[in-house]
């Protein structure tokens, strides 16, 4: 079985709905879950993210959660869990093959028939920013972004069930509950950067460069679309399989996205991205958008007290935390052992 997942706080619950409801359109037999770094908002229906499933952060457990709430702002947040929630999604159920990562702000458009076989070799699967360069002013700007913000853009990372995965997101986990902050040319740019790493420390890493994967404002000077036969084809040679509408909002449709610190061209010179673009912002709209998007941030600054069997589990979590990787494995082998054999 393949999980994909999103993560997002409730002002973006509309745009994770839009992605589950197009991964299961491509992919009607994965599993889509939300997992929601905010507290359920009153104001919407239990109803409203169906057939999906949402699991809010607190859930998880996740032993530096209040510090994390305390230090990082609300994308640096939403970042620094993605591995925790990977994790978890592994650990609860034994059956899960693939666990897949998307960004809330993504439209998948196809299949994941690939993607899925080349999980049955790779633990980690990688997009880069851009795959090919030119010496347009495009190209070379995007250059000196991916050197400052990470070669690959996390809004996808997709692993498979093994111990170079386990190792890889304990790697991943410790060095985001202190070093997920936002602070492009520091070193430092949220989970992205570190991922830089990944191919050096962890072995069979695919970086992905079908360019119908993870198109964006970042690599459109090397990607055009065309609609042939009820599909996307990207350069007329490739199905477009998701694309990531990066800072869009489709209150504004005259324009791709609202960010004035990037180069980004307009429709006017891309008429072959208006379509798509209004087919997302019709999606976004469908799903009561915009009183979604004002919906306020619920998680309290400060932790909750803790009652002495929270104390206790807390702890525990903390001592197995601190243990190197290689034993946390093992331990998490033994115990998924152990529990196959009382089954």
């Amino acid at each position: 079985m393949i999980t994909v997942f999103t993560i997002c706080s409730a002002n973006y619950l509309a745009h994770a709905k839009v992605l589950g409801d197009s991964l299961l359109e491509h992919n009607p037999d994965y599993h889509f879950v939300i997992g929601l770094v905010d507290r359920l908002p009153k104001e919407l229906p239990a109803s409203f993210w169906h057939p999906h499933e949402l699991i809010p952060v607190e859930e998880l457990g996740i032993p530096a959660f209040w510090d994390m709430v305390q230090k990082y702002d609300l994308v640096e947040l939403n970042t620094a869990v993605k591995p925790f929630y990977m994790e978890y999604l592994y650990e609860r159920d034994p059956a899960v093959e693939g666990v897949i990562y998307l960004d809330p702000d993504i439209l998948v458009c196809g299949s994941f028939q690939r993607l899925s076989e080349n999980l049955q070799t790779h633990p980690i699967v990688v997009t880069p920013h851009s795959c090919t360069f030119n010496d347009s002013l495009d190209s070379l700007y995007y250059e000196e972004r991916m050197l400052t913000m990470g070669i690959y853009n996390l809004g996808f990372v997709a692993t498979s069930r093994s111990e170079t995965t386990s190792t890889f997101l304990n790697w991943w986990q410790k060095r985001l509950e202190s070093y997920c902050y936002a602070h492009p040319g520091s070193g430092k740019f949220v989970d992205q950067l570190w991922v830089t790493l990944a191919p050096v420390y962890f072995p069979h890493v695919l970086v992905e460069k079908d360019p119908g994967y993870n198109i964006s404002y970042w690599n459109h000077f090397e990607r055009h679309l065309s609609y042939e036969n009820g599909r996307y084809r990207v350069n007329g040679q490739h199905d477009l399989v998701f694309y990531h509408f990066s800072g869009y909002n489709p209150t504004k449709p005259e324009a791709m996205m609202t960010r004035t610190n990037v180069r980004v061209s307009s429709f006017s010179e891309r008429p072959d991205l208006k379509s798509i673009y209004d087919d997302y912002r019709n999606r976004l709209l469908a799903e009561d958008y915009v009183a979604i998007k004002s919906l306020p941030w619920l998680i309290p600054r400060r932790p909750p007290r803790l009652t002495p069997k929270r104390a206790t589990k807390e702890g525990l979590r903390m001592f197995l935390r601190a243990l190197p990787i290689g034993f946390q494995a093992l331990l998490k082998r033994v115990a998924q052992l152990t529990a196959n054999a009382l089954k």
